[in-house]
Formats: C-alpha cells, structure tokens, sequence
C-alpha cells in the first residue's frame, strides 16, 4: 500500500506560497529559484514529483500551464493562452504522428508468424480499430492544423520589380 509523503505536500505548499501571483503571462520560473526555494537539485527524482504535482495542482485549480519544453531547460514558463492553444496543436499533431507509426508497427508482423491466435486476433483487431479511428478523425485533424499555419503569400508577379 502506497502511503503519501506529508513532505511533498509541504512543499508543494511551499511552491504555491512563493509563486502564488503567477498567471498565463509568459513568464519565466527559474529552476535555480525552485532549487533554492526547496533545497533540491532539478536532477533529483523527489524535484520532479514536487514539481509535477505543484504544475498539477496549477493546471487545474488555477487554470495556469507550465511548460518545460517552452523554457529550454531554463525552467517552466507560463504559457499565454493563444500559446497554450499553439501547444495543444503541436502535441495532437505529434499524437497523430505517434498512431501512424504505431499502425505502421502493428502491420509488420505477418499473421502467421505470430505465436498463437490469440495474438492474431488482436493484431486485427487492433488494425481495424486503428483504422477506424484515423479515418474518422482525419479530415478534422487536417483541418485542426490548417487552422494554425500561417497563411500562404500570394506568388509575386513580375509586374511588381518597380519598372
């Protein structure tokens, strides 16, 4: 049975003291500021589950993202919500990256080698539910990130060289 630590709580409290003005800004949370603030170091694993569940807690009592990847190992930043929008985008166009080459994995192994029938059955099924899935959702998620391209420029003429 998994008991809770009291001292990840305390420092999550600690966390949610010290950066309690902190809203979708942009702004930047320094891990030198949290190390300092918790005595820990960013390499330690108790740092990141303070740190995971301090984000949890943002995310949805405060409505607040803190992104890492954002901060280039800086620490988090704040996203805004038009980057919180941007965000979202990026990690559904990678989920659909992800599927297909999961579809592309599962479609590998010929039925007959695989070990026993149980198995087939599943590579089918799981084909057929992948399938299913990507062919409902495709024209929205084409047109999801279309949405968000910028849009194309016009081909120059050549009546515009200024002669």
């Amino acid at each position: 049975m998994f008991q809770k630590n009291p001292r990840v709580d305390a420092d999550v409290d600690l966390l949610l003291g010290r950066f309690r003005d902190i809203a979708s800004d942009g702004r930047l949370v320094l891990h030198e500021e949290i190390e300092s603030l918790l005595t820990l170091t960013r390499k330690q694993s108790r740092y990141r589950l303070v740190t995971d569940k301090w984000r949890r807690i943002l995310l949805h009592e405060r409505r607040v993202f803190l992104d890492g990847r954002g901060a280039h190992g800086r620490g988090f930043v704040s996203l805004t919500p038009d980057d919180m929008i941007r965000y979202s985008n990026r990690r559904i166009r990678q989920l659909g990256r992800q599927l297909r080459h999961a579809i592309a994995v599962t479609g590998l192994p010929d039925p007959s080698e695989l070990t026993s029938a149980e198995m087939r059955n599943y590579q089918a099924r799981l084909l057929v539910a992948c399938e299913q899935v990507t062919r409902t959702h495709r024209a929205a998620l084409i047109d999801l990130t279309k949405a968000l391209r910028p849009p194309r420029q016009l081909p120059r003429t050549g009546t515009e060289s200024g002669s």
